[in-house]
């Protein structure tokens, strides 16, 4: 910056302004002193009263000036700075003015407003935070709604196409398999390549009976017997159906069920198949060899009771990037001609319709949990 460039800022600044009119003033006063003196005493001369008068003069607006700039200037300078320095957002600029005056009140009152936007401003930040969470929170929320209803949608849709077209496929079914069998019979023993062929026929129709049977476990009109039943009693009626099953010889069960929890009221059947269907899935993950855990606990959610039953086996685990789809109709991972996907979806529909939820528990590295909950019998909170 120039000097004439800065002569003419601090010509436009409040100091400025106040060094021209003290100046104009002490210089207008001295003119009227110096006339005032001549023709007062005429025959001093004109310079004894410039040397003597001048000094004065310049030394009474420099006083004037330093006063005014001490006491009017600087802590208004110091208050403009702040002003910009609060713009910026920098809130922890404060004036150190201890006046009693105008200024010294005008300085505090800075402060205390400086204090009061500080706050505000972090409570504004802690809501804003809060917010988001609470915005990311609804949204997790919303989205698995969303996944909830499209599966609950799949599912009354696929029970209203097995409740009109099961028993119309299962007639012809059983007519293959019927003849399938008569024909085997029939065949000499020799005449292999069409006993093999028949028995393609014979497994693949009873393949699609078994598709069947799942289809039917969506119809609405399947009924259901409910009544006051154990789960503890209920799971170890089902371990007992499958301890000595061939596909479970080289399985432990490891039992951890809570004697002290309450009845529920459910189909035993319907639930006993929920209980197939898991340890049926388990065995063949862990390839029918390992563990399976079983526990029940009591539980308190929302205010409700639950019973959760726990199956969790010592297999691979279920991937992340398909554990939303597990409950989907037809979704399998097993191989081809091995399952038919409905399995867990029949479960799915059991529990729902006993107001219940089931779903997978993040296991990470320890093979899958399965987990239902199903309300408690005359519980309350």
């Amino acid at each position: 910056m120039t000097i004439r460039e800065l002569l003419r800022k601090k010509a436009h600044s409040l100091t400025g302004k106040l060094l021209f009119a003290i100046g104009s003033m002490m210089l207008f006063l001295g003119f009227i002193f110096a006339f005032s003196f001549i023709r007062q005493f005429p025959d001093v001369p004109l310079w004894k009263v410039l040397v003597y008068g001048g000094p004065f003069v310049f030394l009474t607006s420099f006083a004037l000036c330093m006063i005014l700039y001490n006491f009017v200037t600087k802590p208004l300078a110091y208050l403009v700075e702040g002003m910009k320095r609060l713009s910026s957002g920098d809130m922890d600029y404060r004036i150190d003015l201890k006046g009693r005056d105008e200024i010294g009140i005008l300085a505090r009152s800075f402060n205390s407003m400086s204090d009061e936007l500080k706050e505000y401003k972090e409570k504004m930040e802690n809501w804003t935070k809060s917010l988001e969470d609470e915005v990311q929170k609804k949204t997790s929320e919303i989205y698995k709604a969303q996944e909830h209803l499209i599966n609950t949608e799949k599912l009354a849709s696929l029970g209203r196409m097995a409740a009109g077209v099961a028993h119309e496929i299962n007639s012809p079914l059983t007519g293959i398999v019927t003849f399938s069998h008569l024909m085997l019979k029939r065949t000499p023993s020799e005449n292999t390549q069409d006993i093999e062929d028949l028995n393609v026929i014979i497994d693949q129709a009873e393949r699609c009976s078994k598709i069947i049977k799942g289809l039917l476990g969506f119809s609405r009109k399947t009924s259901s017997e409910k009544s006051s039943i154990n789960l503890n009693t209920l799971l170890e009626n089902t371990l007992a159906m499958v301890r000595h099953q061939s596909r479970f010889y080289n399985i432990q069960f490891d039992l951890r069920l809570d004697s002290a929890i309450p009845e529920v009221i459910a189909d035993p059947n319907q639930i006993q198949q929920v209980f197939l269907n898991l340890l049926i899935n388990a065995a063949d993950a862990m390839e029918k060899k390992g563990q399976i855990t079983l526990a029940s606990r009591r539980i308190e959610n929302n205010g409700s009771s639950f019973v959760e039953i726990e199956v969790a086996d010592s297999g691979p685990g279920i991937p992340e990037e398909i554990r939303g789809k597990v409950f989907e109709p037809f979704f399998t991972t097993k191989p081809v001609g091995k399952g038919t996907g409905l399995g867990l979806a029949v479960s799915y529909g059991i529990i729902k319709k006993h107001e219940g939820t089931i779903f997978v528990k993040d296991s990470p590295g320890s093979g899958a949990s399965f987990c239902i909950h199903l309300p408690a019998q005359n519980t309350t909170v």
